[in-house]
């Protein structure tokens, strides 16, 4: 008796070694579903420009025992509409190679607004269901851009079940589409950061990563911990991260005189970043809007208190046990939680703050939830 379901990821590309960011939540769902027993295809359809070097064409192959047939066509800046119509050609093709190879899926788990385009388009009337994990950003502002809207207006009502990463994304798509997405987060691969004892000193560290650009608010942390901390030298701020912005902060870190508190620290490794969190007392990030925000899952997974903002993601995690929320863009709340979490870090239980973000992330516990949400699907069709 089979005791699997056969499901089909529409994805926008897979991580490789050069690009290990690509696909990475399709990927990671991919993979733990894998874990949990279920036969997965993941079809990769990746349309950016010449200038992300890969193979051309199609590629078959397995990676992590996920098993990856992509189609790899060089884009690049075109019309979004015929950027559309190329996918939708690309998803036929590599369908019929993937029907062929591995029969016809149970059904169909497209991520992003892109992806459940295009799955919509091809699968409609096809009889097989269909799900769409809603990861991007983009649907959280308020205006949409025409083309958005259209995207949304028609994708969303096709689908059998819209998943969101965040409350904050369900309740947008909700107000704006009229679909009640249900809300599982993304899975966080969290081997890299595990609770380890941090024996406390004179001196504070805050962490803090993200790419240096304006919406992840670097500027307000910057502008916060000079008014909590300016001239103590035992408090010091650590940003990993690399972007736009980094002049701008450098020229901020250097007119407000905290060249020896606040330190840019570039990009580094996973590694290096989980080294000095086990080092620091808390994370903080004052992001202007976040879908999910895996950074502070990251921290808490090794045990660290958070400072976050009301952006759209934190909201579901963050509670008066493992951190505290501000609201965006409030530099004085934001100078407050700083200086609420330097006078009662010893009120936050590292361990316990650890153990239980690992159990709410772990892939083990996401995969089960999307299974669950497979079989209701299955059932009402």
């Amino acid at each position: 008796m089979q005791h699997y379901m056969y499901i089909l990821i529409i994805a926008r590309g897979y991580p490789s070694e050069k690009y290990k960011m690509n696909g990475i939540f399709e990927f990671d769902q991919a993979k733990a579903l894998v874990n949990a027993g279920q036969k997965v295809v993941y079809a990769a359809i990746d349309v950016r420009s010449f200038r992300r070097k890969r193979k051309w064409g199609y590629e078959s192959f397995v990676k992590d025992g996920v098993q990856i047939e992509a189609i790899n066509i060089p884009c690049g800046r075109i019309p979004k509409t015929i950027l559309d119509r190329i996918r939708i050609i690309a998803l036929k093709k590599i369908y019929k190679r993937i029907v062929k190879k591995y029969g016809v899926p149970d059904l169909i788990h497209a991520h992003f607004i892109n992806s459940g385009y295009i799955s919509a388009r091809v699968f409609e009337g096809s009889g097989i269901p269909l799900i769409l994990t809603e990861h991007f950003s983009g649907m959280n502002k308020n205006e949409l851009s025409p083309y958005l809207w259209r995207l949304g207006k028609y994708t969303y009502s096709r689908m059998d079940q819209v998943i969101s990463v965040s409350s904050y994304l369900a309740d947008n798509i909700k107000n704006k589409f009229g679909i009640q997405p249900i809300v599982i987060p993304n899975v966080v691969d969290i081997q890299s950061f595990s609770y380890k004892y941090k024996r406390r000193n004179n001196n504070f560290t805050f962490v803090s990563t993200g790419a240096l650009q304006y919406g992840k608010g670097m500027d307000v942390l910057i502008q916060s911990f000079y008014k909590a901390f300016k001239g103590n030298k035992s408090i010091r701020l650590y940003i990993f991260g690399e972007g736009p912005e980094r002049k701008n902060l450098e020229i901020l870190i250097n007119r407000l005189k905290l060249h020896d508190q606040i330190f840019l620290m570039g990009l580094v490794d996973r590694k290096e970043i989980a080294n000095k969190m086990s080092e620091s007392d808390c994370f903080v990030l004052a992001s202007r809007l976040e879908t999910f925000g895996v950074a502070y899952i990251e921290a808490m997974a090794m045990g660290l208190p958070v400072i976050a903002t009301k952006c759209g993601g934190p909201e579901d995690f963050v509670t008066n046990e493992n951190g505290i929320l501000v609201p965006v863009d409030d530099i004085d709340k934001l100078k407050e939680a700083l200086i609420k979490m330097h006078q009662n870090i010893d009120l936050y239980d590292r361990e316990k703050i650890s153990s239980s973000t690992k159990k709410s992330f772990a892939p083990s516990t996401i995969a089960e939830r999307l299974i669950e949400v497979y079989k209701d699907v299955l059932r009402k069709k």
